[in-house]
């Protein structure tokens, strides 16, 4: 942490304190990470503290203050003299930038990836604390992007890596593989009783080697929640383990190191379920029956692509904005895709669709006994629906498939930031904010013409139908998930 600036103005002489450090809380949104507190540490303890006067920019801007209190150095608020004071400020989301005021992520337009920003100023100008009866105003800049805190990734107390050797998809050779990963383990039950494990995949902006990137990039903290978790405490079970795992690249990398188009096998396929296997073999807590498997974007690719490669070891998937393509994409001879140039891609690149079924009768037979409730919306201008989700839940509904659900949204609104309409790509949110219960009509979906029986509701979250499975009706998607076990 680099001290940029940092100044003391005393009363009196002989009362003298200044601020010797300034750390970030950094909580997740479900637009991302975002900064709602700061931490001061001070070099005296102070007896009180006022926000009159008060001004605070955290990366250059201007942000207002709600709350300065006294507190731990974890920010909580105590009721006597302290050396910590947090300054409390309201988050709010800039629909420009797709990304909170201040963010302290960047994106990198050359891997189309999040990383941490290398600096993140904080300047705190007229803090009026108070000891021994002598007020002083005091002000400081830091850097205080090292001195990060956050109780939401304090959960995620497992964090560790699974490597081997494997063969490249693309090429044949043999390559060294890590994945890291980050879980969070409910309490141990003295019982003996198992709980259940959801597996979170993430998108393409958040891989590499942090998995810190990977909680906060998507609201994946959210998931160990109380009104999440306690979807899946029934019996003796206390909860559900959560286990986030990150690609170095790309899930949809297919051996070339770059993001592809869904249509092939994942050169990551091998691992990462040795990876989750491995991690199933640590844990007996660990219903072996009851592994959930979900994602967004890549993730849903992944999701789908791993399943199908190991029909019957997942009980249940949750494939959203799934970039599993139901279609073939033209190749060049050496494997990789063909490209084009593209106004409308990020990349200024596009892929080359073909008329040929990449999700064919095998795939849907890998899929035909797993049970499967896909999220999605109609506005996702990133992975069309048209040419991923839909047709691939219609082709497994059309073949007889039992136990196959879709919500499918008109658009993504906001919970946190309610009255805020996000890029339709992002309908994952309504999973991490547990806005998912009405799903489309199954039977309407497999008599209509196409795609014509689709139709998008937000109103209803996801469709005015409901789950029934048996003689059970399910309103929510976490109580269906807690429900479904794996035949053996």
């Amino acid at each position: 942490m680099g001290l940029l600036t940092a100044t003391s103005y005393p009363v009196a002489a002989q009362e003298s304190v200044s601020i010797s450090d300034t750390a970030i809380v950094i909580q997740g949104y479900e637009f991302g990470p975002a900064v709602p507190k700061i931490v001061l540490t001070l070099d005296h303890a102070v007896s009180s503290v006022s926000k009159e006067g008060l001004k605070v920019e955290t990366a250059g801007v201007n942000r207002q203050v709600q709350k300065v209190y006294l507190s731990d150095k974890d920010g909580d608020k105590i009721d006597k003299s302290s050396r910590y004071i947090t300054i409390q400020m309201p988050v709010t989301f800039n629909t420009d930038t797709n990304a909170a005021e201040a963010t302290p992520f960047s994106y990198n337009m050359e891997t189309y990836q999040n990383n941490w920003v290398t600096s993140y100023p904080v300047s705190v100008y007229n803090l009026q604390v108070t000891s021994n009866k002598k007020t002083v105003a005091l002000s400081s800049t830091r850097d205080a992007i090292s001195n990060r805190r956050s109780k939401q990734l304090e959960v995620f107390n497992d964090s560790s890596s699974y490597s081997g050797t494997y063969t490249n998809p693309l090429t044949q050779d043999d390559e060294e593989l890590r994945l890291n990963y980050a879980a969070y383990e409910p309490k141990k039950l003295v019982s003996g009783a198992k709980n259940p494990l959801i597996i979170w995949l993430h998108g393409q902006g958040e891989g590499g080697t942090d998995t810190d990137i990977t909680l906060l990039g998507n609201e994946v903290t959210a998931l160990t929640s109380q009104s999440i978790q306690s979807h899946f405490k029934s019996g003796k079970q206390s909860g559900a383990y959560v286990l986030a795992v990150q690609a170095p690249t790309y899930w949809m990398d297919e051996g070339d190191g770059t993001n592809g188009a869904g249509a092939g096998k994942s050169r990551y396929t091998e691992i990462l379920m040795d990876t989750i296997k491995d991690y199933v073999a640590k844990h007996p807590d660990v219903d072996s029956n009851r592994i959930y498997l979900t994602g967004g974007s890549n993730g849903g690719y992944m999701t789908l692509n791993l399943a199908i490669q190991n029909p019957g070891y997942f009980a249940a998937l949750v494939p959203q904005a799934a970039a599993y393509s139901y279609y073939q994409y033209e190749r060049n001879a050496d494997g990789t895709y063909v490209t084009v140039p593209s106004d409308t891609s990020l990349s200024g690149a596009a892929f080359v669709p073909t008329d040929q079924v990449n999700f064919d009768q095998e795939q849907i037979a890998a899929l035909k006994d797993t049970p499967i409730w896909f999220i999605h919306a109609s506005n996702d201008s990133v992975v069309d629906p048209s040419k991923y989700a839909l047709p691939v839940y219609k082709a497994l509904v059309d073949s007889g498939a039992s136990n196959k659900w879709m919500s499918y949204y008109e658009s993504v609104e906001g919970s946190d930031m309610k009255g805020v309409s996000y890029m339709g790509h992002w309908s994952w949110l309504y999973f991490f904010n547990d806005r998912v219960s009405g799903v489309q009509n199954t039977d309407t979906v497999k008599t209509s013409s196409g795609l014509a029986g689709f139709s998008p509701d937000n109103k209803n979250q996801g469709g005015r139908s409901q789950v029934v499975v048996g003689d059970t009706n399910y309103h929510n998607i976490f109580d269906w998930m807690n429900a479904q076990e794996k035949k053996e």
